[in-house]
């Protein structure tokens, strides 16, 4: 019998904590009814690494972080975590590059990583005042969990990390902002693990955006390896 999960996802796009309600993390049956300057892919790489490890209710995720980087806000709650890391100079409120990693608890066997994210894009798309850039990328198995990838991106997004700044940072930067990044969805032993790496900058075209299949292994040099333990 078909059984939706109570309770409520939180999807980070780097825009703001959007929410999925339990509809979205259902079975496969019914999942299938302001900083303004240039993303620049190529200043994102590290002169050195910071290792990082967060245990996530019953595994750990490793990865790294740019030396110069800070965790800028962290939850948690019965059945959700979420940490975010911006540039020490930056706040989560204006961030131009920020890295994510979520879990979501006992829900592996109710949605694929790769529903997981299309299910993600879709909501995006909604808050998206520009063109939609979505590309799914080849997956590899990480660890032995199985994973799903993908690019996701706006030409014009507003940022809803508004809080306690005034009302002309605040105008400008929800007046929209490209915005773009890299997801992975991994399927743990009974959690779903999210990882994502966005950078936000002026506006780009849909057919040239700054992340595509033929750059993202740059793009997350900084942060990579990637493991779940």
């Amino acid at each position: 019998m078909t059984s939706h999960l109570p309770r409520i996802i939180y999807g980070l796009f780097g825009t703001g904590i959007l929410l999925l309600t339990a509809a979205v993390i259902a079975d496969e049956n019914v999942s299938e009814q302001a900083v303004t300057n240039k993303p620049n892919l190529a200043s994102e790489l590290p002169l050195q690494q910071s290792a990082q490890q967060l245990v996530i209710f019953d595994q750990t995720i490793n990865f790294n972080l740019p030396a110069n980087w800070k965790l800028a806000h962290s939850e948690q709650q019965a059945t959700m975590f979420s940490a975010e890391f911006v540039p020490a100079n930056q706040e989560l409120q204006t961030w131009s590059s920020m890295v994510c990693v979520q879990g979501f608890k006992g829900v592996a066997e109710d949605i694929e990583p790769e529903v997981f994210l299309q299910t993600m894009a879709n909501v995006y798309l909604e808050s998206c005042q520009g063109d939609m850039v979505f590309e799914s990328l080849p997956s590899e198995p990480l660890n032995g969990h199985e994973t799903a990838t993908a690019i996701i991106g706006c030409t014009k997004m507003p940022n809803s990390h508004l809080k306690s700044i005034d009302n002309t940072n605040a105008y400008e930067a929800n007046h929209g902002l490209g915005e773009i990044g890299h997801y992975t969805a991994v399927k743990g032993k009974s959690d779903l693990y999210l990882i994502h790496k966005s950078v936000r900058g002026d506006n780009f075209t849909q057919a040239n955006p700054p992340l595509k299949s033929q750059n993202y292994r740059e793009f997350l040099s900084s942060i990579t390896p990637l493991s779940v333990q």
